[in-house]
C-alpha cells in the first residue's frame, strides 16, 4: 500500500521525486482524506497545514531542503 502524502501546491519537484520513490502525493488544496504526512512551504497559517494534519500526522517544512532530504525525512517518520 503506497503511503499518502499531502504536499503544498508549487512544490513539484518534490512531488515528483516522492512519487518516484513509492509515495502516493496528493494536492493540498484538493485533498479529503487523511494522510500520513502534510509537506509545506515557508510558515504554516491555521487554514493551510493545521486544518489538514491531523494527530499524528507528520508534517514537515521543506524550506530549504532538497527533495532527497524531504523523503529522507518521511522515510524517519513514517
Amino acid at each position: 500500500m503506497l503511503r499518502l502524502v499531502s504536499i503544498e501546491t508549487g512544490l513539484e519537484d518534490i512531488k515528483s521525486h516522492l512519487n518516484d520513490c513509492g509515495y502516493q502525493v496528493v494536492d493540498m488544496a484538493e485533498n479529503l482524506r487523511p494522510v500520513e504526512a502534510v509537506i509545506y512551504m515557508g510558515a504554516p497559517t491555521n487554514s493551510s497545514v493545521a486544518a489538514k494534519a491531523a494527530r499524528g500526522t507528520a508534517v514537515i517544512n521543506a524550506a530549504g531542503l532538497t527533495a532527497e532530504q524531504v523523503a529522507s525525512c518521511l522515510d524517519e517518520r513514517l
